[in-house]
């Protein structure tokens, strides 16, 4: 079965534009999360979907240098341009992966991963329950899987978050979430890049944390544990519930 992580990236952000692109210790948010996923042996290949517009084109320029393949595709339609993703990549499991998490961990990635092959499951994932920090958000499902969310999705928010359906309608789908292990299990801790107060927290882990190789979610917790105070830089910042969900 092909593997394939789709990374849905693009400049404009009503709280921090530009966003996916700025720097943690010279390199951008985006180059961070594909040497991640790089590092992961059961991911087969990586793609951008990013969109058509004109101020998205910084991120196709980074894909060309780069050499990572990318898709340009709706606006708003999330859930299309993963489509399109899928089909120009062939994939028959999906990693959905977004841009502004560039504290993803590859261990916590490949649990979630062994489970969803191994258990047939549709989608898998961290945070149906959460119980991880925010930002290790790491989701899977199965080409078939995302067909039937296309095909099902009606409504704008369920166009623009590719798995809200499958969160509203559980029922309809053989799911998986994985429960954080103790050590990990700090849901207050946000490590996601929404705002300047995100950005300022995520620049002072990477600055202290990042050893040039994918950062791990136990140097950031043990960091924190030791500096509380860290924390606290973005921890006014609440997240957007979307159709009453924690999303």
């Amino acid at each position: 079965m092909k593997v394939v992580a789709i990374i849905q990236a693009r400049m404009g952000s009503e709280r921090l534009p530009g966003k996916v692109l700025m720097p943690l210790c010279g390199k951008p948010v985006l180059w961070h999360i594909i040497q991640i996923l790089k590092g992961i042996s059961l991911i087969d290949e990586i793609i951008i979907a990013t969109t058509t517009l004109y101020e998205d084109l910084p991120i196709v320029d980074f894909c060309e240098i780069n050499k990572i393949n990318f898709i340009q595709g709706s606006v708003f339609d999330v859930l299309d341009r993963f489509r399109l993703a899928s089909i120009e990549t062939h994939a028959e499991i999906i990693v959905r992966v977004t841009a502004d998490n560039p504290c993803l961990d590859q261990g916590i990635i490949t649990k979630v991963l062994k489970t969803h092959l191994k258990g047939g499951y549709d989608y898998s994932s961290n945070n149906i329950i959460r119980t991880y920090p925010r930002g290790l958000d790491t989701e899977v499902i199965t080409k078939t899987g995302l067909k039937k969310v296309w095909e099902n999705s009606k409504s704008i928010d369920e166009r623009e978050h590719v798995t809200l359906f499958i969160k509203k309608n559980l029922g309809m789908f053989k799911f998986y979430n994985l429960k954080a292990e103790n050590k990990y299990h700090r849901p207050e801790v946000r490590l996601t890049l929404d705002t300047l107060e995100d950005y300022r927290l995520l620049k002072n882990i990477y600055n202290n944390c990042y050893k040039n190789e994918p950062i791990k979610i136990d140097s950031i917790l043990e960091y924190l544990n030791i500096n509380p105070r860290i924390s606290k830089i973005n921890s006014r910042i609440k997240q957007k519930l979307i159709n009453g969900l924690d999303y």
